[in-house]
């Protein structure tokens, strides 16, 4: 089984050795290129640069191209919902009727923060390709967030590179750990009500915001009664 997977790792190494930043542009564009079924590109950007150990300088353009890669791709999931508006199913529908009514306030800020976040953002991005929000802000927002995301998931790597080294952990039982907590992070966060999110941080804002985060947090870990207590 460990096979596999580091021989798996070894050619997207070699990937990005021959192709350069090419090789991390499109490990993005193709992770964020299809609606609804998203890659988990981060966890193999993060042990990519864990395996190669890259400098400050390196990790920035990687954060940079591979943001770019990932915003385009994003650009793929907008025109869909552009192009495909009368095809969409209800519950598509029904997150473009919620989003735009909240169009009018924070809507940059709100694209952005779902790039910058490990957030399911295709239930944003496809509604507002419908409203035809501006594209040129659309992939602004998205490339600045996806650049983010793509810096801490690098920083990430290297930090966890170094920690499986030092207690002698091979590539494909540390591989398989860090898609284990992936896994585990993606199941957490799509449990989540990133639309009522949403909504609470036009209407009231962040604070608020914050607070339904909290709550919504406890619901997917199934903690909530703690809230409920709290709330008394």
């Amino acid at each position: 089984m460990g096979d596999p997977l580091e021989a798996l790792l070894n050619e997207l190494v070699a990937l990005t050795d021959e192709y350069g930043l090419l090789g991390v542009f499109l490990i993005s564009f193709v992770g964020n290129a299809i609606p609804y079924a998203t890659v988990p590109y981060l966890a193999v950007i993060a042990a990519l640069a864990g395996q190669k150990g890259l400098t400050l300088w390196d990790a920035v353009l990687w954060s940079v191209v591979g943001g770019l890669g990932a915003a385009l791709g994003k650009v793929v999931v907008y025109l869909t919902g552009l192009g495909t508006s009368e095809l969409l199913p209800e519950r598509v529908r029904k997150n473009f009727e919620i989003f735009s009514k909240i169009a009018q306030r924070g809507i940059f800020i709100a694209i952005f923060l779902f790039a910058a976040l490990p957030l399911p953002d295709d239930v944003l991005y496809i509604p507002l390709g419908v409203a035809k929000y501006p594209l040129h802000k659309f992939f602004i927002a998205v490339w600045l967030g996806k650049t983010i995301i793509t810096f801490m998931s690098i920083a990430f790597g290297n930090a966890y590179a170094n920690i499986m080294a030092e207690y002698n952990i091979n590539i494909t039982e540390s591989t398989i750990i860090l898609i284990v907590v992936t896994i585990i992070l993606m199941i957490i966060i799509g449990r989540m009500d990133w639309v009522r999110i949403a909504i609470a941080f036009s209407e009231k804002g962040t604070l608020h915001a914050l607070a339904v985060v909290g709550e919504e947090l406890a619901k997917a870990l199934g903690i909530e009664w703690i809230i409920k207590k709290l709330k008394k």
